[in-house]
């Protein structure tokens, strides 16, 4: 018959083989690996081996090496091995004295434990009389017994006194078998807790356990034992149990585990009833485990009290043998732990400030306003961390009311009181004007009686007094105030507010505070009547890795205090589709959502100038408004833009990405979503029927700006139309909506080529997040993106770029330089700018200079940082008083550092409305194009007019355009002149600041006067201003292509003269012309300058420009030039003279010569420094006078 061979089950083998895959695992080693010797080290110590083991001269085959170097090996690793025994025999540590850490929080320690104890310590060699006194004990004929049952019932935590006998021994461990014995009755349960109830006879009643068989339980059976012990058995040596009674309380644990164990020895010999109950004993001690050990523990303590009475014996008192763990001398104690004070209960560190409070007297409206901000309950921390520390950044999210409360945290604190420990004046700075002015009306308005401690200074304006304490400015402000008085001695504190803005004034600010907090801190250890600079950073958003994280910043991590962010909710509703036209898309969704949309203020977040006064025209001719005069409704090209960025109009921009469209809502599904984004509230009430339209962007004057702070006027809902301008530092009352179309426009700079270029782009997330904390300031708000939340998670970056990275960076350069730091690398910037930009603006500064050769500041440097101008408008100042022309180089460096001046065309000129080809033309078409007719021919002649002294210079045109305006200052002649009236109010200030400065800061000129109305200047000092003009532009010249060395190839002549092509000295062929698809590197003139207004022919040859601009048009991308003036070859020589773009050929025709000098005839050559190929362009022949000079040859000098 076969084998009987069971069948397998495949689901339990599968079974088996997971099991034995999930018990499979690697075990990590945790010992700690010994790192081997270095590995330099090793080679050094195998060379030395192997020089001693062979012979010089003497030649080994290579099977012989090969075992030599395995030999080697060998006994490197023998000796490695060697050494890391000696050091492991070193520090090696005796642990028999170690004890077990089960016996922390023992009260007392056993008789066995300290029997074990003290043969340790006596084979260890450690003497004393406990050791003795436990070793070495008297002991009588019977104490063997006695001592056996001891060591048995040692665990029960019972530990007797050692008696002393004539005769000394060692005590045995071994257990010595007891005799039992007999006790003679006593009082029932007197030794309890809790004393026992008695039945009639005396006899103590406790509960019994349910057991089948009707075991007797243990009380029964020790009563019965107690009553069958003789009268006449007597025990003299014996001393009896050691009492629990006092020490109970201390030792029901240990009893409790030693209850069980006598339990179970008494269970075992109760014979067969023992395996009848065994299924119950295991069930009640389950369920009975508590109530089990409290009845041991009593019943135990009166057994032994019983027994006591009954031989007589009387305990001693408690005896508790103390164990002490040997310590080493260096032993120190660990202290308490216990859980931190909060930071504002913890002592101040600086106890020697004296205690100063401004009393405040508020409104109760002002009152209760205040309360409701988040930051005012973390008053005490902000002004505890402020006086520990002297640098401390707050993070607060928008509506958190940093911006208000922390200006007047100090000022009640003494900060800027006259009799206070702190009398300097608090400095806020702000990164915009009208954040400066309106900061500090409302700080104003709240401080009530205190108001007028608050002024405000912006760039030719302020109301700064002797009385003030509290002073909001522009970070420009204040950065001029640091290069006079380094040490800022006026100001006691200086709040640095939207620091994640990261501008550059922002950023050089922070790193020259950094040091000035440490340079007050060492003054006023040495003056005491001078206090430490408190510098308190803000920031809107958590980017502050840069400012805490930067150890050349604050080697010291600054204190960072979050504060609890918007105290109103806001709604965030993406679109789910994002439209190319986005000012469509705004006009259409403003529309529905005011008819829809409770009451409540709209703020709209758009790109600049033109998309506000297009969107604002319409939504006041469908909602009606406040109407102003109308002005056109075009876009423009990019290469007619200006230069403020706000103006840029640059045309449809494709968002969508490859495959988007796929996915697209239909319009229906559109619709019924839009019905529920604009439900907000449960019974919604319809909102006003007009809107009350105000506009908001830079250029805007600043009574302009204030009205959006008013309220509107009843039956009218606030529209407020803004740019970026309103994303950080306003609270608009009233706003509780808000559209955001996500983008903003930006200029990007080339360093290397000097093109900077304009680009409507995704804002970032952080950007984002502050448009829509607008919505949020005053009460729940809802913010409705014209943009999805695809675009918005793939396209938008976490933040910006800082403005540092992405400006030229000169006259931060000549700032630095001015301050006396020679290695400008080392300045402690938050993000340091690239080691290539550097170079290029000491190179700029050099070739105007204002730098020495080795880099040093020089006198002209020096004088120049003085003006708040760009480095190369304080170098045609500084040579500005030739031919008498000192007032009009002021007037023209004013006009020339201001924004744009002239109103473009495309909005001078009022557009024709769009009509279809089948439509006839009307009256009013007549009309309309007369009147655009009319308006184009006024707008070319006031600009023929302009260019009276000069109509190939940009630079004569602005002076011309200044010098009329100083006439008649009035906004109507600037609206017929198609000028900027808030520009020209700012240059007519500029010149007054500056004819100041000069008098005050070069004495040649110290009578020098302000003159407002300037006479037209002269031919001669015409041309000398141009020439001034050129000299600070001398790297920025471009010559006309068909004239240059080598003329670029053209596939036709141009017809315009803004289509005539010219080459640049400094390439142009760069990242930002490479990415937009350009690579000729040629320039062009710029269509509102007067040099496009000529011939082809009658341009010039060279052209000294003020930047270069990239325009954004995808077919034929230009860079035009925004000229400054036409110049010729032989001022181009004399202009750049004594500067490295300037090399001369040899000698074409010597006039005198001499040993050492020669008066001769050369060739100069123009070349940017550094480019390689080629001389240059050829210059008209120069009479110079050239010197000998050994190692160079002959110099001109």
């Amino acid at each position: 018959m076969a084998r009987f061979v069971p069948r397998q089950r495949k689901h339990k083998v599968l079974a088996r083989e997971k099991a034995k895959e999930n018990a499979r695992h690697d075990v990590q080693d945790t010992n700690q690996q010994i790192v081997p010797a270095n590995k330099k080290a090793l080679e050094d110590k195998r060379a030395q081996t192997k020089a001693e083991i062979c012979q010089d001269g003497v030649k080994v085959s290579g099977k012989k090496a090969k075992r030599l170097e395995k030999y080697i090996d060998n006994k490197l690793r023998k000796d490695e091995n060697r050494d890391l025994l000696a050091k492991l025999a070193a520090r090696k540590i005796d642990t028999s004295l170690f004890t077990s850490s089960k016996s922390l929080g023992q009260g007392r320690e056993t008789k066995k434990q300290a029997l074990s104890r003290a043969l340790r310590e006596k084979r260890a060699g450690i003497e004393g009389e406990c050791v003795d006194e436990v070793l070495l004990k008297r002991r009588g004929p019977g104490q063997i017994e006695e001592d056996s049952d001891e060591t048995d019932n040692s665990e029960d935590g019972d530990s007797e006194p050692v008696a002393k006998n004539s005769s000394y021994s060692y005590v045995s461990p071994l257990p010595v078998p007891a005799e039992p014995a007999s006790v003679t009755s006593a009082v029932v349960g007197s030794g309890l807790k809790r004393p026992l109830e008695l039945d009639e006879e005396g006899r103590p009643i406790i509960k019994k356990r349910q057991r089948r068989g009707g075991v007797p339980t243990k009380v029964q059976a020790a009563i019965a034992t107690l009553s069958a012990v003789p009268d006449g058995l007597e025990y003299e040596e014996w001393h009896g149990f050691g009492s629990d009674v006092e020490s109970s309380e201390d030792d029901d644990s240990s009893e409790h585990v030693n209850s069980v164990g006598e339990d179970s020895e008494e269970d075992s010999g109760e014979g067969s009833t023992s395996k009848e109950t065994s299924d119950d004993d295991s069930m009640d001690e389950d369920n009975e485990g508590e109530d089990k050990a409290q009845r041991s523990s009593a019943f135990k303590a009166w057994a032994h009290q019983q027994r006591n009475k009954a031989l007589g014996y009387q305990p001693a008192g408690m005896s508790v043998a103390t164990f002490t763990t040997p310590r080493p001398d260096s032993f120190v104690p660990r202290a308490p732990e216990q859980d931190p004070l909060p930071a504002e209960l913890e002592p101040t560190t600086e106890t020697e400030r004296k205690a100063y409070s401004v009393a405040v007297v508020r409104s109760p409206e002002i009152q209760a306003a205040r309360l409701k901000l988040p930051i005012v309950s973390e008053e005490q921390r902000l002004m505890e961390a402020i006086h520990n520390n002297d640098i401390v950044v707050i993070c607060g999210s928008t509506g958190s009311g940093k911006t208000t409360q922390v200006p007047q945290f100090l000022f009640e604190a003494g900060y800027g009181s006259a009799n206070s420990p702190t009398p300097g004046m608090i400095g806020v700075t702000q990164p915009r004007r009208v954040a400066a002015v309106s900061m500090s009306r409302r700080v104003a308005e709240e401080l009530g009686d205190g108001a007028n401690a608050v002024a405000y200074q912006i760039r030719f304006e302020g109301s700064v007094d002797a009385k003030t304490a509290i002073k909001f400015m522009t970070d420009g402000v204040l950065l001029r105030e640091v290069a006079q008085d380094i040490a800022l001695r006026r100001y006691s504190a200086i709040i640095i507010d939207e620091a994640h803005e990261r501008s550059v004034n922002t950023d050089i600010l922070i790193g020259m505070l950094s040091r000035v907090v440490k340079l007050r801190a060492e003054m006023a250890r040495e003056d005491s009547s001078l206090q430490p600079l408190k510098l308190i950073i803000m920031s809107a958003t958590l980017r502050i890795e840069d400012l805490t994280m930067n150890p050349t910043l604050f080697p010291k991590a600054p204190p960072v205090l979050e504060i609890e962010g918007r105290q109103h909710p806001v709604t965030v509703h993406f679109s789910r589709r994002t439209h190319h036209d986005y000012v469509e898309e705004a006009f259409r969704k403003i529309s529905r959502g005011h008819r829809k949309l409770p009451p409540g203020g709209f703020l709209v977040f758009l790109t600049g100038r033109n998309e506000i006064m297009q969107l604002r025209r319409r939504l006041q001719a469908a909602f009606g408004g406040v109407r102003t005069a109308e002005g056109p409704s075009v876009q423009i090209p990019a290469n007619e833009a200006p230069v403020e960025v706000e103006d840029i109009e640059f045309g449809d921009v494709e968002d969508y990405a490859e495959g988007e469209m796929d996915d697209l809502p239909s319009d229906e599904e559109e619709a019924e979503q839009e019905e529920k984004e604009f439900h907000v509230e449960e019974d919604q009430q319809a909102g006003p029927s007009n809107m009350h339209i105000l506009p908001l962007y830079s250029l805007l004057s600043t009574r302009e700006q204030m009205r959006v702070f008013e309220p509107p006027p009843d039956g009218s809902r606030q529209v407020i139309l803004a740019t970026n301008v309103a994303e950080t530092s306003l609270t608009m009352p009233g706003i509780r909506f808000v559209f955001d179309c996500g983008r903003c426009k930006e200029r990007r700079y080339d360093g290397l080529s000097g093109v900077q270029s304009y680009h409507i782009g995704w804002i970032s997330k952080a950007s984002a997040n502050q448009r829509s904390g607008r919505a949020g300031r005053t009460g729940p708000g809802h913010c409705y993106r014209l943009y999805s939340s695809a675009v918005y998670e793939r396209d938008f970056a976490e933040f910006a770029d800082p403005e540092l990275l992405r400006m030229p960076i000169e006259g931060v350069v000549l700032q630095l330089k001015a301050m006396n730091l020679q290695h400008v690398i080392n300045f402690p910037f938050p993000t340091p700018p690239e080691r290539q930009s550097l170079a290029r603006a000491e190179k700029l500064l050099a070739y105007l200079a204002a730098l020495s050769a080795e880099g040093q500041v020089t006198q002209v440097g020096k004088t120049m940082s003085v003006f708040p101008l760009a480095p190369r408008f304080a170098r045609i100042l500084l040579v500005g008083h030739l031919h008498d022309c000192l007032p009009y180089t002021i007037a023209l460096v004013a006009g020339l550092s201001a924004g744009e001046v002239f109103v473009p065309e495309s909005q001078a000129v009022p557009a024709l409305a769009v009509r279809d080809g089948a439509d006839f033309r009307t009256n009013a078409d007549v009309v309309a194009e007369d009147r655009q007719a009319n308006a184009r021919k006024m707008f070319v002649e006031v600009h023929r007019n302009f260019c009276f002294l000069d109509e190939r210079s940009d630079a004569i045109k602005l002076l011309q355009v200044v010098g009329e305006f100083a006439h008649e200052p009035t906004e109507e002649w600037c609206e017929r002149h198609f000028v900027r009236f808030k520009v020209l109010k700012e240059i007519t200030q500029l010149r007054r600041q500056l004819t100041e400065l000069v008098r005050l800061n070069i004495p040649s000129f110290s009578g020098l006067k302000f003159q407002d109305k300037l006479p037209p200047p002269s031919a001669k000092q015409v041309s000398a201003l141009k020439q001034m003009v050129a000299a600070g532009f001398i790297d920025q010249v471009a010559i006309r292509a068909d004239l240059a060395p080598n003329p670029p190839e053209q596939h036709r002549k141009p017809r315009r003269a803004m289509d005539v092509p010219y080459l640049p000295l400094t390439p142009t062929c760069t990242t930002v012309v490479q990415e937009s698809g350009g690579g000729d590197g040629l320039v062009y003139v710029h269509p509102s300058s007067p040099l496009a207004h000529l011939s082809t022919e009658e341009l010039p040859e060279y052209i000294v420009y003020a930047y270069l601009q990239r325009s954004d048009d995808a077919k034929r991308p230009k860079t035009r030039m925004h000229a400054l003036t036409a110049v010729s070859g032989g001022q181009l020589a004399a202009l750049a003279k004594g500067t490295p773009l300037v090399g001369y050929g040899k000698p074409i025709k010597e006039v005198k010569a001499g040993v050492d000098s020669r008066e001769c005839w050369v060739v100069p050559y123009l070349r940017a420094e550094g480019m390689g190929g080629g001389l240059g362009w050829p210059l008209p022949a120069k009479r110079v006078t050239q010197r000998r000079v050994p190692g160079k040859g002959w110099v001109v000098v």
